[in-house]
């Protein structure tokens, strides 16, 4: 038998479910992420937020279906923090900051070493993307920014390795033949 503690507790409980979840965003920020290429930036550097506005144009141009947008955190730590949880997979950074998020150094030791892969480089900043990110997804990433009026650079890079995905379109190989990872 249920005692009438028990049943104005849970009763309270369940009418109060649905009002503490309606609070939280993580749900709709899986959703978002789902239905669009969030590319991240932050606000320390405004040189990141303008790279990844011109991408999001270059990218919703060749690629609309990726429904690209400008994630805008408010420092690069934030960037480490949601790269490492997965809740991001692409971000505009310095090189020394992608750098230094690869490694764990500085202030980024609180996050760990991230797996950075590189998508595209650009005058002082890198496209980076975790390793988990598509290997398709990277091939067409690379070939609509190729294909934008970005500027892209060579300089600086060797220490952070492409992507594979991107090594796979730079050597040729047809999008078909990429595995559905």
């Amino acid at each position: 038998m249920i005692s009438r503690r028990s049943f104005t507790v849970g009763l309270a409980a369940g009418a109060l479910a649905p009002a503490a979840g309606a609070h939280s965003l993580y749900p709709q920020w899986v959703a978002y992420r789902r239905k669009h290429l969030l590319i991240g930036c932050h606000r320390k550097d405004a040189e990141t937020f303008r790279l990844a506005e011109a991408l999001v144009a270059g990218i919703n141009h060749a690629l609309p279906t990726a429904k690209a947008r400008a994630a805008r955190a408010p420092h690069p730590e934030r960037l480490a923090s949601l790269i490492g949880t997965n809740q991001m997979e692409v971000a505009v950074l310095p090189l020394p900051e992608a750098l230094a998020m690869r490694d764990g150094t500085g202030s980024f030791a609180p996050y760990g070493k991230l797996d950075l892969t590189r998508i595209a480089t650009f005058e002082s900043h890198i496209l980076v993307a975790e390793a988990g990110f598509p290997d398709r997804h990277a091939w067409m990433l690379s070939a609509a920014i190729a294909e934008s009026d970005l500027a892209l650079s060579s300089a600086g890079t060797k220490s952070l390795p492409f992507h594979p995905g991107v090594i796979a379109r730079m050597d040729g190989t047809a999008l078909g033949d990429l595995a559905a990872n």
